[in-house]
């Protein structure tokens, strides 16, 4: 097995919510998470491995944003609504694939 130090990582997931409050509260209660950022159309809850990015549909589409530091050798980097800087690519089948050059960390780090 190869090294995991070796393995990109996964950023975040996001999903699709018909409301932000609810959802919210939904995962707050269900889940020990927190949430980290929050605008008007969505919601980013921290867990312990992963970001899930909560997005009513205007906002965002549902993908996996993977961190892939020469993510602008696959396309344009853009600030996102969820306040990381990537790019989207798709795999064979069309599922939209998010690389973020920079995460919500690097750009506004806690403390």
């Amino acid at each position: 097995m190869e090294n995991l130090n070796s393995f990109d990582t996964i950023d975040h997931i996001t999903i699709s919510i018909s409301n932000l409050e609810q959802s919210i509260q939904w995962y707050l209660s269900s889940f020990a998470c927190e949430v980290i950022h929050r605008e008007k159309t969505l919601a980013i809850l921290q867990f312990k491995n992963i970001k899930m990015v909560l997005s009513l549909p205007s906002d965002q589409r549902p993908h996996i944003g993977f961190v892939k530091k020469n993510a602008s050798e696959f396309g344009e980097i853009m600030e996102q609504s969820d306040c990381c800087k990537s790019t989207f690519i798709a795999d064979p089948t069309g599922n939209p694939v998010e690389l973020v050059s920079e995460t919500l960390e690097e750009i506004q780090p806690k403390g």
